[in-house]
């Protein structure tokens, strides 16, 4: 099967070709929009469409969202300005997906050991069967751990 490059392959499929045409006009308007709005608007928010001229924008969250909102005059006419062919804004919130970040794991401070010792005496003493069990294994476990 002889080779072809990607480029060509997009060419000879239509469907291929009207996607391509709508991402790059997209990644124009996302470049568009880094100019024109607030940087931290832009690093909470992200254009996903363009209908008509209408331009949607995607907030990660409904304070930027309400915040877009406001600034929404101000943004079309520095748009405009830059000329970008936008009509109107419309925001709406997505949140984006994120990955999330590992906990980290908080390190036990070991029990002094008169303390352990307190409360191996408590076991003994205490008349409820569950509890006695519990302060019982936390005696055992905090004496393993030493």
């Amino acid at each position: 099967m002889p080779t072809r490059k990607l480029s060509a392959l997009i060419i000879d499929n239509a469907g291929l070709t009207a996607l391509t045409q709508a991402t790059q006009c997209i990644a124009a308007l996302q470049r568009l929009y880094a100019v024109c709005a607030p940087p931290d608007m832009v690093r909470a928010s992200r254009v996903v469409n363009n209908r008509n001229g209408m331009l949607v924008i995607a907030a990660d969250n409904g304070a930027v969202a309400a915040k877009l909102r406001q600034q929404a005059p101000r943004l079309l006419k520095n748009m405009q300005k830059q000329g970008g062919e936008v009509t109107g804004i419309r925001v709406q919130v997505q949140v984006e997906r994120t990955v999330p970040t590992p906990r980290s794991r908080v390190e036990k401070t070991p029990l002094p050991i008169d303390s352990i010792d307190k409360f191996e005496k408590l076991s003994k003493q205490v008349k409820d069967p569950a509890l006695a069990s519990a302060l019982a294994r936390l005696v055992a476990r905090r004496r393993s751990e030493r």
